[in-house]
């Protein structure tokens, strides 16, 4: 079973609004692949959801956050990379997918697309993943 690992940029855009981040998410709820994640992950998104322009209170913070251990694995994040200069804080994405054996991180990151894959690990768009998911199916 593929094993992905979703940016918080996309996490972010399937829980605010409909569109193909949310119906990829889907597809991990019901077991099409396998979600990945870390608490560091997970940490990142709580603290991205409590921004003002979001509206979202804790209790919904907490719930997004169960939900999303209950369907992910969450992994232990030992390994440390300096690979995205411009950005260091999304080297915790590429950790999370390393020490995770994910085969795909789904992310909008420009630093993060812009690697391409890292150690066998393809780092694509959404719109790329749905290709990839009709390319297993014919």
């Amino acid at each position: 079973m593929l094993r992905v690992v979703f940016d918080t940029n996309v996490l972010i855009s399937a829980i605010i609004s409909d569109g193909r981040p949310r119906e990829l998410l889907m597809k991990g709820i019901s077991k099409e692949f396998a979600i990945v994640t870390s608490d560091l992950l997970l940490r990142e998104l709580g603290t991205v959801l409590r921004r003002p322009k979001f509206k979202t209170d804790e209790d919904e913070i907490h719930r997004i956050i169960l939900a999303l251990m209950q369907v992910a694995e969450v992994v232990e994040v030992v390994s440390k990379f300096n690979l995205v200069k411009e950005d260091p804080k999304d080297d915790v994405v590429v950790e999370t997918a390393y020490d995770g054996k994910a085969n795909f991180i789904v992310s909008g990151d420009r630093h993060l697309l812009a690697l391409n894959s890292f150690r066998g690990i393809k780092i694509v768009r959404v719109k790329q993943m749905f290709t990839c998911f009709e390319e297993k199916t014919s």
